[in-house]
């Protein structure tokens, strides 16, 4: 696969391995919000998978979307619109790269919307491919607008514009959003369209029923268990990804490539193996590294050139590498525009990074051991000629930094946003206590007095096993941490803990470390435990700070997070460099 550049958005072109020209290509289109990040190394292997059958396919990110820039959606009237711009140019240029006179798009949730009303008025297109298709914009804002008053704390007005993530939609978008319903937009007779959805939906019949009426060839497709990474997988675990047998096995007996228009012999014309983006005042490279050049990173340089240090912004959690809210986009682009660079980069089995041979279709545990990673970004970097290396990361990510750091004597300073641990239990599989570490004894007591608990529990849709599992681990957990935190108050122990020998070690070398956290109480509970939360809590660890940031949430999803986090660490930064 191929980084590609079109109209200052991002994407990946997947080629056949012969590089023929094709009658038919792909375009693979992304949700939005969590549904973009939950899917995203899935749809890399589906775009893997119709390479290797020979269809030319791309992967696009949608203006100020991903690592896409921003500016499509100034000079366009709203998202709505420059999202649907950008499909018909990538859908030309991938006609022109291919040699394809035709297309199939690919799309999911959302995406579906935007997709279809491309789709109806483009003569291009014979067919369509669509996961967990959202048939109602009107629902979608409804959708929408709960998950920004959840995440707000309030009721919003109607009429008015919303943020959700990294978007602030105004009115206008949201009504055309709104008024989009693929019950009454229908695509051109005569094109073919698969539909996978994970259960039966009066919507979604309605539509394909109108669909055939209206002359579209319509199959519903088996929606498997290997299809369940899709849409949503567990927290921590390592994740096997679709093979997507039957979703090729469709676009192949729809859309054979000996079929069609002739396939030129004519070879196709050279694309350029690192791609550049400019996303305003910072300039950005693509960066292949590591074994076998398997990782992949993006350095964002300031444009009047990089700097001498760089800051290294590695995954939270399985996000890919532009992070939840384009946290990692936004970041990396505002240090540029500060005049720090940095790379934003995948560790192994997340985003664009390949896991090792075998494992390539694999989502990796988010707390692997990834210092080989780490020490692969900076070996990069000093051959790029930077020589001073800063590492930051959310939650998980933050985690993996600290290790790092201890591993890579390079590594000069650490910026940790809500760090959950600092070592993980002595079996792999505890490590899921952190999905009920923020509820108490009187959220499972309301549960068990809960009609609809039981009924999710009796049709199988929890697991009460590992579910009472991560309690208990949890219970464990603090109870030895408790006894450990009184047995130092009262000079019984005096061993150091790791994580105050780790830092100790740290602070010796003369690495510089910023604690950030929100104030929620999950968030402090274990750095409260080995260090507490007094003013002089990092008293003897000299370079080491803590700071509480008010309006701070857990993953920065709130763009007041994302701003007042940018901010502190800049302003470490700053402090560093001086």
């Amino acid at each position: 696969m191929t980084p590609i550049a079109v109209n200052d958005c991002f994407g990946w072109l997947h080629t056949p391995v012969d590089a023929r020209r094709s009658n038919v290509a792909v375009l693979v289109c992304p949700g939005l919000l969590g549904d973009e990040l939950v899917a995203y190394c899935a749809l890399r292997v589906l775009a893997d998978e119709l390479a290797r059958t020979g269809y030319w396919t791309v992967r696009l990110e949608y203006p100020g979307t991903g690592d896409s820039c921003d500016q499509a959606l100034a000079r366009s009237d709203g998202h709505w619109p420059a999202w649907q711009d950008s499909i018909d140019t990538i859908a030309d240029w991938l006609k022109s790269v291919s040699g394809a006179g035709k297309l199939v798009i690919c799309s999911m949730r959302a995406g579906a919307l935007l997709t279809t009303l491309v789709a109806s008025r483009r003569d291009d297109i014979v067919g369509l491919l669509l996961f967990e298709p959202t048939v109602s914009g009107r629902s979608y804002v409804r959708e929408l607008t709960l998950d920004a008053e959840l995440h707000g704390g309030r009721v919003l007005p109607s009429g008015g514009g919303i943020e959700v993530g990294e978007f602030r939609f105004g009115g206008n978008t949201l009504a055309e959003i709104a008024s989009t319903d693929l019950r009454k937009t229908c695509p051109r007779a005569g094109q073919k369209v698969a539909v996978f959805t994970r259960a039966e939906t009066r919507l979604v019949d309605e539509c394909l029923d109108r669909w055939r009426h209206a002359g579209l060839e319509v199959t519903k497709g088996n929606w498997s268990d290997d299809l369940n990474s899709l849409v949503g997988h567990p927290t921590f675990d390592a994740v096997q990804l679709p093979s997507f047998r039957d979703v090729v096995g469709w676009v192949t007996a729809a859309f054979p490539l000996a079929t069609g228009s002739p396939v030129s012999e004519r070879c196709p014309p050279a694309l350029p193996a690192e791609v550049t983006l400019r996303p305003g005042d910072c300039i950005e490279t693509t960066l292949r590294f590591g074994p076998g050049r398997r990782l992949f990173g993006i350095v964002c340089n300031p444009e009047a050139g990089p700097s001498r240090d760089i800051v290294i912004i590695v995954n939270g959690g399985r996000d890919p590498r532009y992070g939840a809210s384009r946290q990692g986009a936004e970041f990396a682009r505002r240090l540029g525009r500060c005049g720090f660079s940095s790379l934003r980069a995948d560790f192994a089995g997340l985003g664009d990074s390949l896991g090792p041979p075998g494992k390539e279709n694999i989502i990796s545990h988010a707390f692997a051991d990834r210092t080989s990673d780490i020490r692969a970004m900076v070996d990069a970097l000093e051959k790029l000629g930077f020589r001073r290396f800063t590492v930051q990361g959310i939650c998980s990510g933050a985690y993996h930094a600290f290790h790092g750091a201890l591993a890579d004597r390079r590594i000069s300073a650490l910026m940790l946003v809500n760090q959950p641990l600092f070592t993980l239990p002595r079996r792999p599989d505890e490590i899921t206590y952190l999905d009920h570490r923020g509820q108490t004894p009187l959220f499972y007591l309301r549960k068990i007095a809960s009609p609809q608990s039981w009924r999710t529990l009796l049709d199988g849709r929890v697991d009460i096993g590992r579910t009472l599992h991560s309690l208990w681990v949890r219970g464990l957990r603090f109870a030895r941490l408790g006894t450990r935190q009184i047995g130092r108050a009262l000079g019984l122990i005096r061993k150091q803990s790791f994580a105050q020998s780790a830092l100790s070690d740290l602070c010796a070398r003369g690495v510089k470390t910023l604690f950030l956290f929100s104030p929620a109480k999950e968030d402090l509970e274990m750095f409260r435990r080995e260090f507490t939360l007094e003013p002089d809590a990092l008293t003897h660890y000299r370079g080491a700070e803590i700071r509480i940031v008010p309006r701070m949430d857990h993953a920065l999803i709130s763009s007041e997070s994302r701003e007042d986090a940018a901010a502190e660490m800049i302003c470490f930064l700053g402090q560093l460099r001086r």
